[in-house]
C-alpha cells in the first residue's frame, strides 16, 4: 500500500541508488525544511535526504505551531513512523537534535530496525536543563532581544521588518516554549552510532557538551568540530553536509 504525502515531511533530494539510506533532518527552532536545502548539492547518491516540517511555517504557516514538547513529540511520531522504511538514519540541529534523539529512543524502544545512526549538531545532551533565565513568556521585545543576545538566530533583515518579525514570532515562541518544556527522563541509551557535531564559536554548545553525549550512547561516539557559532551548519552546508554523509556511509 503506498502512503499518502506528509505536510510534516519534504523530500530534498531523493536517492538514485537501490537501498539509499533515507536521512531525516530536523531543523533548529523557528527553522523549516529549507533549512536543509544547501545540503542537496553536496548530497551523495546513495543518500535520500528528507526534511521534517513542523506547524506554523513554510508552507505550513497557516496552521497553529505547537507549544509543548510531549504534544509535538507524538504528533511527528505518529506522523513519521509509517514513512521509515530501512536503512534510514536522523538528524538533528539545535532543538532538533532533542527531537531526533527523544525520536530516536522510541523508535529503539519499539524494536527493530531502529535508525541506522543519529546526527546531533549544535545540542548540549539534553539531560542538561535548557538555558536560563527562560525566555517563551518574554513580552515581544524582551524576546527579541533575548534571543538575538543568546543564540543570534534572527536574521537582520527580519529584524528590521517589523511585519516579518511578527509573522515569524509565534512560530519562534513556540518553539523556544517546546525546548523549555523537554524533561529527560531515564532510559536506556542509544544502539545506534551517533555523531555530534558542533561550532568552534557556538557560545552555547562546547566541545565538552559534545562529548557528554557519551553518557547517553552504547554504541559508538562521533564528536567533530566545525568553524562558526550555534548555525555552523549552515555557514559552510557543503562541508557539514559532506560530514554528514561520509559518517553515515561509514556506518552502514
Amino acid at each position: 500500500m503506498t502512503l499518502a504525502p506528509s505536510r510534516w515531511l519534504h523530500r530534498i533530494k531523493p536517492g538514485s541508488v537501490k537501498n539509499s539510506i533515507r536521512l531525516y533532518a530536523f531543523p533548529f527552532a523557528g527553522g523549516g525544511a529549507s533549512a536543509f536545502h544547501p545540503w542537496a548539492a553536496a548530497m551523495d547518491p546513495r543518500i535520500e535526504l528528507w526534511a521534517v516540517r513542523f506547524p506554523g511555517r513554510e508552507t505550513r504557516l497557516r496552521e497553529k505551531p505547537i507549544a509543548d514538547f510531549a504534544e509535538a513529540l507524538e504528533r511527528l511520531r505518529d506522523e513519521l513512523v509509517p514513512h521509515l522504511t530501512p536503512p534510514y538514519a536522523l538528524l538533528g540541529h539545535s532543538l532538533g537534535a532533542v527531537f531526533a534523539y527523544a525520536l530516536t529512543r522510541e523508535l529503539q524502544a519499539a524494536g527493530p530496525p531502529g535508525p541506522l545512526a543519529l546526527i546531533v549538531a549544535g545540542a548540549r545532551p539534553p539531560v542538561h536543563p535548557a538555558p536560563s533565565p527562560r525566555l517563551a513568556a518574554l513580552a515581544d521585545a524582551e524576546f527579541v532581544t533575548a534571543l538575538r543576545d543568546r543564540y543570534n538566530g534572527i536574521p537582520p533583515a527580519v529584524l528590521a521588518n517589523t511585519e516579518l518579525l511578527a509573522l515569524v514570532l509565534p512560530t519562534l515562541r513556540a518553539d523556544i516554549a517546546v525546548y523549555e518544556s523537554y524533561q529527560h527522563r531515564v532510559g536506556p541509551n542509544l544502539h545506534c552510532p551517533v555523531a555530534a557535531f558542533g561550532g568552534d564559536r557556538d557560545p552555547l554548545v562546547s566541545a565538552t557538551d559534545l562529548a557528554g553525549w557519551r553518557d547517553l550512547v552504547t554504541g559508538p561516539l562521533t564528536t567533530r568540530i566545525f568553524p562558526g557559532d550555534h548555525f555552523f551548519l549552515q555557514a559552510d552546508p557543503s562541508a557539514t553536509a559532506r560530514a554528514a554523509q561520509e559518517f553515515l556511509l561509514s556506518v552502514a
